[in-house]
């Protein structure tokens, strides 16, 4: 006849605090796992708003060196209307071919980002 370990075979619940920290465990990893996760998608909407005013920068960029060229003597602020967002650019003349530019860059969830910068546009 076989020895039986008289803890193992006591009704008493052995198995029971075992299977009460293996819960415990597994509810920790989840909650931790899940609190990773909300970190993440906070992290991917941040770098999404990021692309969107680096997107909007180098648009208004574009089209303010087009509009330079064809109207050098406009006023010294433009405002432009892109899909993702609105960007006013305020510039001052510092000499013939060369502006300082000063953007408010809006985008379309709200965020507002402001960007100085000097260009050099070329004329044709």
């Amino acid at each position: 006849m076989k020895n039986t370990l008289s803890f193992t075979t006591d009704q008493q619940g052995f198995v029971l605090p075992y299977v009460l920290f293996f819960i415990a465990l597994a509810l920790i990893i989840m909650t931790a796992n899940i609190g990773l996760y909300q970190n993440e998608i906070r992290i991917t909407e941040n770098q999404t708003e990021q692309l969107k005013i680096e997107t909007l920068l180098q648009m208004a960029r574009t089209q303010f060196k087009e509009d330079v060229v064809d109207q050098p003597n406009s006023n010294h602020a433009l405002t432009y209307a892109f899909p993702y967002g609105d960007v006013i650019v305020e510039y001052t003349q510092l000499s013939e071919k060369k502006y300082h530019l000063y953007f408010t860059i809006r985008t379309d969830t709200g965020a507002t980002h402001n960007i100085m910068d000097r260009i050099t546009p070329d004329y044709e």
